[in-house]
């Protein structure tokens, strides 16, 4: 955002900007927070800024009353994710932990594509089609991090947002990706089924990460 796009934490000299913006993931998407601590040591970083980066586009979207305005908002966050390849770090939390744990490996080109994932979905209510290809790029962009296949990741990704099932195993350094789909499809169900949405977090829903987790499935 333009003029409101800080994690609460920001300005807070005791905590790097990683905490920062992790504390801003865990309290806006536990299940997201969740799925990263799976995820390798080496990995988890930056799995965690990506997250928290979307978070943020759709923290943005959410909170826009006016598409024109929610455009700008997004045009902003491109803009400076695109100077990231050219070492234009800002003193902002979400940014500097980007340009420290997710570049090189994905450039800041790449995670400005995620706007495309966002901007569709202003004055819209229903899920678009660049959204749900969002959501595969969102999680081929995981796997690079997760040195994983790109494919499966990206099937992952467009199930996640469909909250359809992935026929097959998911390999070990996808599941973390896999813990989302599996939880996006249980909340399907329950829709499907007329129950209730479940809390982010729950037991029920940490315990199918779980399994997810474990078994690929």
């Amino acid at each position: 955002m333009a003029t409101n796009c800080a994690p609460s934490g920001w300005g807070r000299p005791d905590l790097t900007d990683l905490e920062i913006i992790e504390a801003e993931l865990k309290a806006r998407d536990r299940d997201r927070w969740l799925a990263c601590l799976y995820a390798p040591a080496g990995a988890r970083p930056g799995l965690i800024a990506l997250m928290a980066l979307d978070c943020e586009l759709a923290q943005l979207v959410v909170t826009t009353t006016e598409p024109m305005l929610g455009e700008i908002r997004l045009a902003w966050w491109r803009e400076r994710l695109e100077g990231l390849d050219a070492g234009e770090v800002p003193a902002q939390p979400l940014l500097a932990a980007l340009a420290g744990h997710v570049l090189p490996m994905v450039s800041g080109a790449a995670l400005a594509g995620l706007e495309d994932r966002w901007i569709d979905m202003l004055g819209h209510d229903g899920v678009t089609d660049a959204h749900v290809a969002g959501g595969g790029l969102l999680f081929r962009l995981a796997a690079r991090l997760l040195g994983a296949d790109a494919e499966h990741a990206d099937a992952l990704g467009r199930a996640w947002v469909l909250g359809e099932a992935v026929p097959g195993r998911t390999p070990g350094p996808l599941r973390p990706l896999r813990a989302l789909a599996a939880l996006a499809l249980r909340d399907g169900s329950r829709a499907r089924a007329g129950q209730p949405v479940e809390p982010r977090g729950s037991l029920g829903r940490q315990w199918r990460m779980l399994k997810a987790v474990a078994f690929g499935r």
